[in-house]
C-alpha cells in the first residue's frame, strides 16, 4: 500500500513537472511521418533499456523493453514501475495505447529507436529525399566509438554515437540537434 501511495505521489509529481516539457514534447510531435523500415531488418530479439532524455529545460528517464517479434517491434515505456506507453509497430503504421502524457510521442519514440538500430543500407533507403546517413569510426578522450550522422541537406541533424558497436547492447548516445534533445540508451539484450 505505501509503495503505491509512493508510485502515486512521484507520478502527481513528474505529471505536474510536465508543463516544463510540453512544448518539448509538442516539438517532437511535429517530426515526420514514422520511417518505413521492415522489424525484420533489426533481427529478432528481447532488449531491455534504461533511456534518459536530456534537453534545455530538464531531464526524464524511463525503462524500456523492446521486443521484436513476428514482424512486429512492440516497445513498452515503464517509469516508476507504472507503465507510460505501449506501442507496436509493423514497418508502415504505430498503434500506441498511452497511460500518461509524460512520455514522449509514439512516432518519434520509434523513429529514434530505428535511426540507432536499422542497418545503415536500410536506413538509407527509409529516409526522406535530401536526407543522408553516414557511418564512421571516432575518438574523444582516447576512446574510440562508431558514429552515425543523418543530415539533411547537408546539415547534421541526429548524431548517434555507439560505444559498445551495437544498438542492442551497451550505451549509445544521439544528440538531436533539429528538436535539441539528447537520449542516453543503456541497453542489455535478453
Amino acid at each position: 500500500m505505501f509503495a503505491r501511495l509512493i508510485c502515486a505521489v512521484l507520478l502527481a509529481v513528474a505529471t505536474l513537472g510536465g508543463c516544463a516539457t510540453a512544448s518539448l514534447l509538442d516539438n517532437m510531435a511535429l517530426a515526420p511521418d514514422v520511417l518505413t523500415i521492415a522489424p525484420e531488418v533489426l533481427g529478432g530479439r528481447t532488449v531491455e533499456q534504461r533511456l534518459s532524455m536530456r534537453w534545455s529545460g530538464g531531464e526524464r528517464s524511463m525503462e524500456t523493453v523492446v521486443e521484436i517479434a513476428d514482424g512486429k517491434l512492440n516497445l513498452v515505456a515503464l517509469a516508476f514501475g507504472m507503465r507510460l506507453v505501449s506501442l507496436e509497430y509493423d514497418g508502415i503504421t504505430v498503434d500506441e495505447t498511452r497511460q500518461t502524457p509524460m512520455a514522449p510521442p509514439g512516432k518519434r519514440m520509434v523513429n529514434d529507436l530505428l535511426l540507432v538500430a536499422a542497418p545503415l543500407e536500410d536506413l538509407r533507403r527509409a529516409l526522406p529525399e535530401k536526407w543522408t546517413v553516414t557511418e564512421r569510426q571516432a575518438s574523444e578522450a582516447g576512446a574510440a566509438f562508431l558514429r552515425r550522422e543523418i543530415s539533411e541537406n547537408g546539415k547534421t541533424q541526429v548524431v548517434i554515437d555507439y560505444f559498445s558497436g551495437s544498438p542492442w547492447q551497451g550505451r549509445v548516445m544521439v544528440e538531436h540537434r533539429a528538436l535539441g534533445y539528447q537520449l542516453i540508451l543503456d541497453s542489455h539484450e535478453l
